[in-house]
């Protein structure tokens, strides 16, 4: 009996990803983002929900894409705390969020390992949904390195 999962299946680009439902918070849409001195490229900054802050990746250039303008679709997609294995959780900006979907875990490719360096170290897999690609982020590889925990006392600590 095959096995299947639910998605957030999102664009950057022209490529469509996903990130397992359960590791979702909400979803927002854009908001003032405050900027952090001295933050990674790919940290846009913080910004507040309910009073609680979160920093926000962009998730284009985590990718290695050049940052693009905001649009009426742009959305955060805020993931909960412990989900990517940080202490806080983030917000990553995407152009476009589409649906939740499911897909059969058991026809999940591997990462190419032929390259072996890049965005694909970021991949826990490749699917495929209505006849494209769906490349399945790995939280917690995409987001290590990008110095995005942020303790509750506010003060600023790498990741």
């Amino acid at each position: 009996m095959a096995t299947s999962a639910q998605y957030v299946t999102l664009a950057v680009d022209d490529d469509l990803l996903a990130v397992p439902v359960e590791s979702v918070q909400e979803i927002l849409q854009m908001s003032r983002i405050a900027r952090l001195p001295n933050a990674p490229a790919a940290m846009l900054g913080m910004i507040d929900v309910r009073g609680q802050g979160y920093p926000v990746v962009d998730l284009r250039v985590r990718l290695g894409l050049a940052p693009a303008p905001e649009s009426h679709a742009t959305r955060i997609i805020l993931l909960n705390a412990g989900s990517s294995g940080l202490d806080t959780g983030v917000g990553l900006m995407a152009e476009r969020v589409y649906e939740v979907a499911e897909l059969d875990e058991a026809r999940l490719e591997p990462p190419p390992t032929a390259i072996g360096v890049g965005p694909t170290l970021c991949l826990a897999g490749v699917g495929r949904r209505q006849g494209r690609l769906v490349m399945v982020l790995d939280l917690a590889r995409l987001l290590s390195g990008t110095s995005v925990a942020v303790p509750a006392s506010g003060s600023q600590q790498a990741a």
